[in-house]
């Protein structure tokens, strides 16, 4: 018992040291607890580890280190000025919540406590007391209830949004004693939340480990609930920070804008961090990026029990019925783009002839407002549908039939460079000349679209409009890298016994009066393609296949950005710095468009304009560019902050991590106009139908009048931007670790030393891009709490 002599006299002058500081008033008891189990963990995680090897591995150095990091936390929690500060600031509250119901638990489920601990008590009191009640039925049963993730989501949930009604919230004020109920039933939540996540040793699974996903997501909801409820009401929600505030001469609305900021940005990214690893150790391949790869099993030599190993089949999209028999027959595909080809034209023929109304024609509103919300949602749920209904590339497959190109694209000209100036230009047009408030304009971009494509495809081979020239085509690829599927080979030793590539160069059709079924007219070798860039899910290597190998299967959204490898037609992504400036334009110029109709961007350039005499257009224009040239350079000075490699492969590395972001944004853009807008659709159908006199009911211009955002709207968007910063997070963890790893492997095998990559050095180098990233997120952020135009209805005019 000596052993326990030096704690108990240091706790003695802990206590008496906190009693004479100013302290929040539960440290004393805090600081004893801390004491107490910290020495009981140090003396039982020594004892383990002296049991053998085994015990060494698995309670190792870093687990230790988080018990003491957890109660280091919990002292900042509950025993430090940030306490007492709590009671005067909404902000200082959730910075206190979210420690006890995010950091803590985790930390301490990390360092495995139940055997240390258990071990750390004296071995009568192990034996004869602890040991026996942890064994009776009753509280095994107890245990078991607790411990069941359902318990563990519905404490979450409840403490996250009961403890903030404001009538309980101010209780947990007035009553010390019902504030420290508040606290502890917060950490009691949050370690029954994270004990299923973490899983520590010797918790028993409960659920499968990828049910953890939506389990994460779905906490995130209700979190994200409270945060817009104190960002988006319009008074003080409670009113104890109101007179404590007017005191102190401090706003209070701020402070609860800040308070609901601390809850949505950190909290979002803490509970959908851990998702994405979770989802990436279950579909990425075994022994890349972190995953551990699995121990080989031993061979054996009696022939008896040699078996070839189970070949796992791929969920592929293009097997179920009716839709996958449909998708490989060309003729439906170009049906297809044939019918989206008569669409465009009615749109442009309205757009030239109809009423320059923007909600009232066709061209004013179902290219703005609906195709870009169904294109984006579609690409992000399923895979690059929009490319493989294109309408531009219907001409030149007809055409096709009769003139054979004989040109190659120039070599100088085989980069993105082309379609990203294009790109530019589209979004500094858009802002600058209102492009989606004149139908005239759309209609006749709409037939430039057209002829340029038919043009450069009948005088080159291939698809080179779509490769090299297209902006539209370049954004739904980007988009298409963070897309749930891909077009891959189904077996790659059906792949390596091919001779002919047909997938690559075509062959002759085995129909009759059938033309010859093209390859992959963008270069792409399907055996060796990796991830949706460049690939426009036309399809045509799945008709021109013999072995019918090729199909739409399900991957890791964005692995490919992480990996940065080698792909078919594109070389070393990490390499390629024109994709890197493509995929910085594709975030910033995400949010630059977003943020150019914002309300308080609107007025500042109105003012700047009126008080200067600039032309609007100039204006607007130039705002498109400076926001973009901001981003990329704060993107470019996070490369600078990262070492051991290349400057262009650092900086495309983060740039292509923002991809998932940028996706985010888009969606939350294009969404906003779709779910607001989608009345306008039909006030033009049917203004076109009494023109036509096919109707007799002229539809009233109120039809074409936005919708009111429902109340779920702005939740949803923090939901989607969340997810895109935890997957662009996610993907530039990994993909600094394939960098380090691939720098440190070349350092190996010239000097036969040991790699050095670790989770630590990776974090390091990843804290940097990092933070850029969260600062293009709170960029988002705060433009989606900013009043928008109704930009296309009549709700906002034309």
């Amino acid at each position: 018992m000596l052993e326990f002599a030096a704690p108990l006299l240091a706790l003695a002058d802990i206590l008496a040291l906190a009693d004479n500081l100013a302290l929040a008033d539960n440290a004393p008891w805090v600081l004893a607890g801390c004491v107490v189990s910290c020495a009981l963990y140090a003396r039982g995680w020594r004892a383990i580890r002296a049991r053998g090897r085994a015990s060494r591995e698995r309670f190792c150095g870093w687990r230790c280190v988080a018990f003491f990091a957890a109660w280091l936390v919990m002292l900042v929690a509950l025993a430090s000025p940030l306490d007492r500060e709590a009671e005067r600031a909404l902000a200082a509250h959730m910075v206190q919540h979210l420690l006890l119901t995010m950091i803590v638990p985790p930390l301490f489920w990390l360092a495995s406590p139940a055997m240390p601990c258990l071990f750390g008590l004296p071995r009568a009191l192990r034996l004869e007391v602890v040991g026996p009640i942890i064994a009776a039925p009753a509280v095994r049963t107890l245990l078991r209830i607790a411990t069941n993730p359902i318990v563990g989501w519905i404490a979450m949930a409840l403490v996250t949004l009961g403890w903030h009604v404001p009538a309980i919230y101010q209780l947990a004020l007035r009553e010390p004693a019902w504030h420290r109920v508040e606290h502890a039933s917060m950490l009691a939540a949050g370690l029954l939340f994270w004990l299923p996540v973490v899983e520590p040793f010797p918790y028993r699974r409960r659920w499968p480990r990828l049910a953890m996903v939506p389990y994460l997501v779905a906490a995130d909801f209700s979190n994200t609930i409270v945060a817009a409820y104190l960002a988006f009401s319009g008074a003080i929600a409670y009113r104890w920070y109101a007179d404590i505030g007017a005191a102190r001469g401090i706003d209070a609305l701020q402070d609860q804008h800040l308070a609901a900021g601390i809850m949505w940005v950190p909290g979002s990214i803490i509970y959908l961090l851990p998702a994405m690893a979770i989802t990436a150790t279950r579909f990425l391949a075994k022994g890349s990026f972190g995953v551990r790869a699995p121990q080989q099993p031993r061979e054996l030599s009696l022939p008896v029990l040699q078996r070839a190993p189970a070949r796992e089949t791929p969920r592929d999209l293009l097997r179920i019925p009716v839709i996958g028999a449909l998708l490989r027959q060309p003729r439906v595909r170009l049906g297809l783009r044939l019918a989206m080809l008569a669409l465009a034209a009615l749109i442009a023929i309205d757009g030239i002839v109809g009423p320059q109304d923007a909600p009232m024609n066709l061209a004013g509103t179902l290219p703005w407002t609906h195709w870009r919300g169904f294109a984006v949602v579609a690409i992000l749920a399923v895979a690059n549908a929009a490319c493989m209904a294109c309408p531009l590339i219907a001409p030149r497959s007809v055409l096709r039939r009769w003139i054979t190109p004989t040109r190659t694209w120039p070599a100088a000209l085989r980069s993105k460079w082309i379609a990203g100036a294009l790109i530019v230009a589209w979004l500094v047009a858009y802002e600058a000349f209102d492009l989606w408030s004149s139908p005239w304009a759309t209609a006749f971009i709409l037939i430039g679209f057209v002829v340029a494509a038919t043009a450069v495809d009948l005088l080159f081979e291939g698809a080179s409009f779509c490769r090299f020239v297209c902006p539209i085509g370049q954004y739904q690829m980007l988009l298409s890298t963070v897309a749930p599927r891909e077009v891959r080979a189904l077996d790659a030793d059906v792949c390596a016994r091919c001779e002919t590539h047909d997938c690559l160069k075509g062959r002759p059709s085995t129909v009759a009066n059938t033309p010859t079924l093209p390859g992959c007219g963008l270069g792409l070798f399907v055996p060796k393609k990796d991830g949706n860039l460049d690939c426009t899910f036309c399809l045509d290597c799945v008709s021109a296949c013999p072995h019918e190998n090729i199909g739409i299967v399900a991957v890791v959204p964005g692995a490919s950005l992480a990996r940065a490898a080698w792909s078919s037609g594109i070389g070393t992504l990490a390499n390629r710095f024109d994709i890197g400036v493509l995929a910085t334009i594709f975030t910033t110029g995400a949010i630059a468009n977003a943020a150019g109709m914002s309300a308080p961007i609107v007025q500042i350039l109105d003012e700047i304009a009126t008080a200067r005499a600039i032309s609007p257009a100039l204006l607007q224009g130039s705002f498109v560019v400076v926001a973009m040239l901001g981003g990329a350079l704060l993107l470019a000075s996070a490369a600078v902050a990262v070492q051991d490699a290349p400057f262009i492969q650092r900086f495309n590395r983060i740039a292509l991590a923002s991809i998932p972001l940028g996706a985010s944004v888009w969606l939350v853009h294009f969404g906003f106009h779709f779910i607001t807008g989608w009345p306008t659709g039909e006030a033009a159908i049917r203004r076109v139908l009494h023109d036509l006199a096919l109707s007799s009911d002229a539809p009233d211009r109120i039809l074409s009048c936005c919708v009111v955002p429902p109340n779920w709207l702005v939740p949803a968007e923090f939901l989607a931007l969340s997810l895109g910063l935890a997957a662009a997070l996610g993907v530039l963890w990994w993909s600094i670790d394939a960098m380090l790893r691939r720098r440190d492997g070349a350092r190996t095998s010239s000097s036969k030393t040991t790699s050095t990559t670790t989770p630590a050095r990776v974090t390091i180098a990843w804290i940097a891009p990092a933070i850029a990233l969260i600062a293009l997120w709170s960029m988002m952020a705060w433009v989606v709490l900013q009043p928008m135009e109704m930009r296309g209805t009549s709700g906002f005019g034309s």
